[in-house]
């Protein structure tokens, strides 16, 4: 959303039509947490890795108020649920013992826009 990729930004539009909401997790935990179950004797099955639930309208309103230089389209979604329908849990993860690094939108954004300003693919 902060590049202006409209393309990009219906893939989430249909993530949450399909599921009721945009699950999201920060690269690092996602790595940690692979790395967390491959080590846990305990560990079984599935997991979901997600430490956030929201959906397009919450993220580009939050990334609106946020980054207002990257002039983020807030009215894009605007026939879309404010608040997630379904909410994905990794109770089960957490409960073996995992914990999340980065907990909110601030904190994986924030590593984000800098990775992208350091690439050159965001101006500062």
């Amino acid at each position: 959303m902060v590049l202006g990729d409209d393309a990009r930004a219906g893939i989430l539009e249909h993530i949450q039509r399909a599921s009721g909401s945009i699950p999201m997790v920060h690269i690092d935990d996602l790595c940690r947490a692979e790395l967390f179950l491959a080590e846990e004797e305990a560990a079984s099955g599935r997991y979901i890795v997600s430490s956030i639930n929201t959906t397009a309208v919450g993220l580009a309103r939050f990334l609106a108020a946020k980054y207002p230089q990257y002039k983020v389209d807030t009215d894009r979604f605007g026939d879309l649920p404010e608040k997630p329908r379904v909410c994905v849990s990794s109770a089960k993860l957490v409960k073996e013992g995992f914990e999340y690094k980065y907990k909110n939108l601030d904190e994986i954004y924030d590593n984000i826009v800098e990775y992208g300003r350091a690439l050159g693919i965001l101006p500062y």
